[in-house]
């Protein structure tokens, strides 16, 4: 039986995807940060093997090489992270062929799935954020994705930053005051906004920390607090000013369709406000819900790679890994 692995390697967590040539899902493992920039080579690298080993053991095999298998990468948007990726891949033995490892990042996979391998626009926001297009005849475009420090508008990072800038402020009395104070204790298990300052300069907030500060901007703003509920809807229009970049290089003459990806995107209080932005930013736009996970996405292009073509029948087995 031939196997084919899907690799989804995001700034919070790796995932797997194994399955047969007809899109069934065998098994599915889970790692840890695969982002290179965060973790270091061998870190991502022991996440990949940690998500792939998973994954084997769910479908009570031993690992073994793969007839092919995508990776689809945080971070990894030039040609030397890309060939780092390929590399590391031959090295712990993913394919039994080396032209069989295909790599690229982690929006081109949320796209592959969401829309089952059709042409359109993936908008991801989890930790970070991105935006990327693929047409018909292979032409592509991306906006975003720079990561937490240079941009990242609207992603879980970027909303958390301004959180805490929202509460120090308020603290100030340079703004209105807001439940976000409250909510950011909390979370980071700190006693006043000032050990966060210690905290990001000794390195002991890690990225991720950040970014889950997102989910009490989500539940401050349907609470009706103010402050969140501006940061939310700043953060919508950040990420709907990507699909418009990528829109007008891609499908000026078109109606594309967008899916999202990642926890921020399609969060039930974030989702709605993207949506909206996105409709007065490029009204011939149609945002759809994903038909496959990002990893799932992985497995179609490993399946690809292969010469196996996206049938309905495998886009449905695929359907399994939800």
């Amino acid at each position: 039986m031939a196997l084919f692995l899907g690799i989804d390697g995001g700034g919070t967590a790796t995932r797997a995807l194994l399955c047969d040539e007809r899109g069934r899902v065998l098994g599915t493992g889970r790692g840890g940060v695969a982002n290179h920039l965060h973790t270091g080579w061998e870190g991502a690298a022991d996440s990949v093997h940690a998500a792939t080993v998973g994954a084997f053991a769910a479908a009570g095999l031993t690992p073994a090489p793969c007839a092919a298998v995508f990776l689809g990468m945080a971070a990894t948007a030039s040609d030397a992270a890309r060939a780092h990726w390929r590399q590391i891949a031959a090295d712990r033995g993913l394919a039994a062929d080396p032209a069989a490892i295909g790599v690229d990042h982690d929006i081109r996979i949320a796209l592959a799935g969401g829309l089952a391998g059709r042409p359109g626009i993936a908008l991801i926001a989890g930790t970070g954020s991105s935006c990327y297009g693929r047409t018909a005849d292979g032409a592509t475009w991306q906006a975003g994705g720079w990561g937490s420090i240079l941009d990242d508008g609207g992603g879980g990072y970027w909303l958390g930053l301004r959180a805490v800038g929202a509460a120090i402020r308020a603290q100030d009395s340079r703004g209105p005051a807001t439940a976000l104070h409250a909510h950011i204790l909390d979370r980071l298990q700190v006693s006043n906004l000032r050990e966060i300052v210690a905290r990001l300069h000794d390195g002991t907030l890690v990225r991720h920390e950040m970014a889950r500060l997102a989910e009490d901007v989500l539940t401050c703003a349907v609470a009706g607090d103010a402050a969140a509920q501006e940061l939310l809807a700043r953060g919508a229009a950040e990420l709907a000013t990507m699909v418009r970049a990528v829109a007008g290089k891609l499908f000026a003459a078109a109606a594309p369709q967008v899916v999202f990806a990642g926890s921020t995107a399609t969060a039930p209080g974030f989702a709605p406000l993207i949506t909206a932005a996105i409709a007065r930013e490029v009204p011939t736009a149609r945002v759809v819900p994903a038909e496959l996970p990002p990893v799932a996405g992985a497995t179609l292009l490993a399946l690809d790679l292969a010469g196996v073509t996206a049938t309905p029948q495998v886009v449905l087995a695929l359907g399994a890994a939800r």
